[in-house]
């Protein structure tokens, strides 16, 4: 599934369960509120988040898990807010929308930002060995060295490492891993050595 359609689906969802409870209408309701740029509360903390997900084991398991989680409190954000301001006016598509973007991209950051700071076990080393590297041209410049593993969760998990390790690896050599396996179940590397 794809971001633009995971948030249509969202969107879709709060207004089917908005039309669903808005049989009642009350008219103390204000009428017009504009929730659009609430979608900036979710989109901060991504910004500092984004480096623990790159190295979460199954990050990308991990991430669509926790938005289809998101669903949950988007639908009852938009039933609450319901009860309260009425968006049945011009601007509903739009804050439906930005409260859809804010809990899709909160409740992830949340969970991810939660399984790298909280541990239930210490760190474990694991020797792995590397499918092949890469490297990619950022658009601010530079460059991310990347050396792609094999997991539970895909054939080919992306880490990125340190222009130095990259170039003392080989591919198909081995890495070690320092792991720690997180709150939510997902190990974090939190270390990087060459074997």
């Amino acid at each position: 599934m794809s971001i633009p359609v995971f948030i249509l689906l969202s969107y879709y969802l709060s207004d089917l369960f908005l039309k669903i409870t808005d049989k009642k209408k009350d008219n103390k309701r204000e009428l017009s509120k504009n929730f659009q740029f609430i979608f900036f509360i979710g989109l901060i903390p991504s910004l500092f988040v984004f480096r623990y997900f790159e190295n979460t084991i199954g990050g990308y398991n991990l991430f669509w898990k926790l938005a289809f989680f998101s669903l949950v409190f988007t639908v009852l954000t938009t039933i609450i807010l319901n009860r309260y301001f009425d968006f049945s006016g011009d601007s509903k598509v739009e804050n439906l929308l930005s409260i859809c973007i804010c809990f899709f991209l909160l409740i992830p950051d949340v969970g991810i930002f939660m399984n790298t700071q909280f541990s239930n076990e210490g760190e474990r080393r694991q020797v792995t060995i590397i499918n092949y590297k890469e490297i990619n041209k950022r658009t601010k410049g530079g460059n991310s060295y990347n050396l792609f593993i094999k997991t539970p969760y895909d054939s080919n998990e992306r880490l990125e490492v340190e222009k130095k390790l990259y170039e003392s690896i080989k591919e198909d050599n081995r890495i070690v891993l320092t792991l720690r396996k997180g709150i939510l179940g997902y190990g974090y590397v939190t270390r990087f050595d060459a074997q």
